[in-house]
């Protein structure tokens, strides 16, 4: 999947509209234009921590392109906190890493929520349109190599690597219309969904193969 991704987004392959013409060129945008960052969680202690409000922890972001509310830990947040919470269409970025190519994993919430917040170590972007930057297209977008190529070049440090948000709103990203997003965003969707089908079915074969060979013998 990821050789064909990389097609897609060095655009050596296209998509055509309702009328069979290949969409309109693909447009640079600086993330400053498209959107801003918030901050994770601040002021907390090990205290506050497992019971409460859920929090998108670190793992969540790096682990997959979107998120699974169902993986979230939980912290005690009090209503008179000034706490920022997160809310469908937010990407995530790792701010720090052990090395530089992991620095800025994203992943994208694509559910809507309340009450859920954003761990310390990672800092949220929210677009200002959904429409300029659909949520399901940002889930491919932050992952793709093209994307990952430029981030990466914003780690800093020598034994733990970090990048400053500022920098990071000074990248440019390159953007097909929305309705190019959607098709993009649906065709690389039913590709991941049928990859993670066989992993699972392949897991459940090897699961099967091992209870046999096990019993073969009792």
């Amino acid at each position: 999947m990821s050789n064909l991704k990389d097609l897609i987004f060095e655009q050596k392959l296209r998509f055509k509209d309702s009328s069979g013409n290949i969409f309109s060129q693909w447009k640079y945008f600086k993330l400053s234009d498209l959107g801003n960052t918030f901050n994770g969680l601040s002021g907390k202690t090990k205290e506050h921590f497992g019971v409460g409000q859920k929090y998108i922890q670190y793992k969540q972001i790096f682990d997959s392109a979107k998120i699974n509310i169902e993986n979230c830990a939980f912290v005690d947040v009090e209503e008179n906190e000034n706490q920022k919470t997160v809310q469908y269409g937010d990407v995530f970025f790792t701010i720090s890493s052990e090395t530089p190519e992991e620095i800025g994993m994203s992943s994208v919430l694509l559910e809507n929520v309340e009450n859920v917040y954003l761990n310390s170590f990672c800092f949220g972007f929210r677009t200002n349109s959904l429409d300029e930057l659909i949520p399901e297209f940002s889930q491919f977008l932050f992952r793709s190599n093209t994307f990952r190529n430029e981030i990466i070049k914003l780690a800093q440090g020598s034994t733990r690597y970090n990048m400053s948000k500022t920098e990071f709103l000074k990248l440019n990203v390159k953007l097909p219309c929305k309705d190019e997003q959607i098709k993009i965003a649906q065709f690389l969707s039913s590709i991941s969904e049928k990859i993670n089908l066989e992993s699972e079915l392949l897991t459940q074969y090897e699961n099967q193969k091992k209870y046999l060979l096990q019993n073969l013998f009792v």
